[in-house]
């Protein structure tokens, strides 16, 4: 084999990685999604074997996600205090981990190449789809920037998200790969019936996505006057560094203060801080919890603010919380976070890590909630999540059917530092607002903190590593999308499918076992 030959393959590996994240949110670049699969198609079918197509796929894979996942070097090394070479190691980890599942993702085309031809590809966006949601589930589920996210820089391909949620979205754009790897390939071969076919599958299914797009957005833009709650959104810009500091708390207290006071000026109706946007124990330390309490008094409007919580009555558990403030200060409600961040807010398996820290302040892991609250606001229910529960539909689907008529997202990206996951975390949390048709308030420590439509489209936003105040009118919105109705049925059907393909990948269409040896036959 020559070394021109030996280098095509993995020079696919490393233009798949670069259109695959390059397509991302954060990086955004428009089309990359409708073709970006086409040369991993390519290197896995002319692998040698299923193992060979598998290490092709994991290399590509994890490239990809380095890409996508750099940023986790930043927040072990600097936030995290716990240096560079530790940082690299975990965000190498976190990448090899995803490229696993672009491994299964190679051996299923090579074995479906192998077994049925080219015409096998056709089951692969149904198997993409259930390694998507063995992600989003294994692990406690890490579903950061799924495929089907990269359709969010166009707010109105990305509308048919109410149907069958991100899933849906990665099913149709894998499904447009398929179809332009088998036109080209027909085309090649002189088949041009055949490849005017599978281009009119590209052509539906991108006629498809911008015809009810359009058709979303227009019928949402008929909103009658009235019935908005105007949100004032105080984003106090605190560095990281300081944040946790107790000289600084009173200081904290005064920025947001300020922020409030601002935002009453402008006509806000509620006030929104972010995740622990009052560093220390609401409640129990007295004095700056009466401190907050005034400032919802005095602006006369209800407050919703993050702050750790320290519950004795069970045995004395901490929560990462938000808590709403009534407009005389009046406690109104609690929500606990539920699905916490491993190794930052908790150290999984801490009998056996025993010598591992979580990256947050305070030696004590905190604890999950259980379950969704409900804040009453301006004749509307908000609904709220904390940092990265935006990324799980499911936790914003519970708050949906509990009665939510918009939703609130708290969060301290400053974690993230000027890089993509600001802006990937921003673009997850819009996927939820056109999921679940619920406009969202997003208040960030340090950015990205925005006002959502129930379209999805940003109305207003500021960006990192600013202090100040974001005002503007969100609708309240009632009634449930398909997707809220049915919720992951779509992924779980895909996740079913792709375990029946592997049965017969790993069986052969006659029933004998192929993988790994040859077939006998009589």
């Amino acid at each position: 084999m020559s070394l021109t030959e030996r280098a095509t393959p993995w020079t696919l590996c490393a233009l798949f990685a670069c259109l695959y994240a390059l397509g991302m949110p954060g990086y955004g670049i428009p089309a990359l999604p409708f073709f970006c699969w086409v040369p991993f198609f390519i290197f896995s079918r002319s692998a040698a074997g299923s193992t060979q197509s598998a290490l092709r796929g994991f290399a590509a894979g994890t490239a990809a996600n380095l890409l996508l996942f750099y940023w986790i070097a930043y927040t072990v090394a600097v936030p995290g205090k716990l240096g560079w070479p530790l940082g690299c190691l975990a965000a190498f980890l976190v990448s090899a981990y995803l490229g696993a599942y672009f491994a299964a993702a190679g051996f299923f085309v090579f074995r479906l190449n192998r077994l049925f031809g080219s015409a096998g590809l056709i089951a692969f966006p149904a198997a993409w789809i259930g390694l998507e949601y063995a992600r989003s589930v294994l692990l406690s589920g890490f579903p950061w920037v799924l495929f089907g996210y990269s359709l969010g820089g166009s707010t109105v391909l990305m509308q048919a998200a109410d149907l069958a949620g991100v899933s849906g979205l990665g099913f149709l754009l894998v499904s447009a790969n398929v179809c332009l790897f088998r036109a080209g390939e027909c085309l090649i071969r002189g088949k041009r019936r055949s490849a005017a076919f599978h281009a009119a599958g590209i052509a539906a299914i991108s006629i498809f996505l911008f015809s009810y797009g359009s058709y979303r957005i227009d019928e949402w833009g008929k909103r009658p006057s009235g019935g908005g709650i105007r949100v004032g959104i105080s984003q106090g810009g605190i560095d990281q560094s300081l944040k946790w500091d107790p000289s600084y708390q009173r200081r904290t207290m005064e920025i947001y203060g300020a922020l409030s006071r601002e935002a009453k000026s402008k006509g806000a109706d509620v006030i929104v801080w972010p995740e622990t946007a009052a560093p220390f124990f609401y409640w129990w330390e007295a004095e700056l919890s009466r401190e907050v309490e005034r400032m919802a008094s005095e602006n006369g409007l209800p407050l919703i603010f993050g702050a750790p919580w320290f519950n004795p009555s069970e045995g004395g558990k901490y929560y990462n919380s938000v808590f709403f403030l009534d407009r005389q200060g009046v406690s109104g409600g609690r929500y606990d976070k539920r699905h916490l961040v491993p190794f930052g807010e908790y150290v999984p398996l801490r009998s056996v890590l025993f010598f591992v820290k979580k990256l947050t302040e305070g030696g004590e892991d905190f604890s999950a909630g259980s379950g969704p609250a409900l804040f009453a606001v301006g004749g509307g229910q908000a609904g709220t999540s904390i940092c990265y529960e935006a990324v799980f539909p499911g936790i914003i689907r519970e708050s949906v059917l509990a009665g939510a008529s918009w939703l609130v997202n708290v969060t301290n990206d400053a974690w993230f530092g000027d890089t993509v996951a600001p802006h990937q975390h921003l673009a997850m949390a819009r996927m939820r607002a056109v999921e679940f048709r619920r406009p969202m308030a997003r208040a960030a420590n340090a950015g990205i903190s925005a006002l959502i439509d129930e379209r999805g489209q940003v109305v207003a936003s500021m960006g990192l590593f600013r202090s100040g105040v974001l005002v503007g009118e969100i609708f309240p919105n009632k009634g449930y999308t398909l997707y809220a109705k049915t919720g992951e049925i779509f992924a779980i059907s895909c996740t079913i499918i792709a375990f029946l393909i592997l049965c017969i990948l790993l069986r052969g269409v006659d029933g004998v076992r192929t993988a790994g040896r040859k077939v006998r036959r009589a």
